[in-house]
């Protein structure tokens, strides 16, 4: 359930849109303390859209290095990002992917191949 940010009422309304270069996102207002406030998705004021960023931590975690994420992304998706923001992306978001990682290694560990 959804709560205000600033009182934790549930005490919502739905208030318009809010719009920039990545998409539109559904703003709130508090009927309790009248905060405006939109829902975090977990890219909270992130520039690029969460699919760009998404793809570059994938391509940094199977292996590529800064200089051709940075070429690839570019190549084929149009999208220009620094060295410096796809470390920054990969420091902050790869920690969801890992955790995926150690999950399938630890599963597959266990198991015997049978010859």
């Amino acid at each position: 359930m959804l709560k205000c940010w600033n009182c934790k009422s549930k005490n919502l309304m739905k208030r318009g849109f809010r719009y920039n270069k990545v998409g539109k996102k559904q703003k709130y207002l508090c009927g309790d303390c009248q905060q405006w406030f939109v829902k975090d998705d977990g890219f909270k004021r992130m520039r690029h859209k969460p699919k760009d960023i998404a793809r570059v931590v994938s391509l940094r975690n199977d292996g590529l290095s800064l200089l051709r994420t940075q070429d690839h992304i570019w190549q084929y998706d149009g999208v220009k990002v620094t060295r410096r923001t796809i470390g920054q992306w990969t420091k902050k978001y790869s920690s969801f992917l890992k955790s995926d990682k150690k999950e399938s290694k630890t599963k597959t560990q266990g198991k015997t191949a049978w010859r």
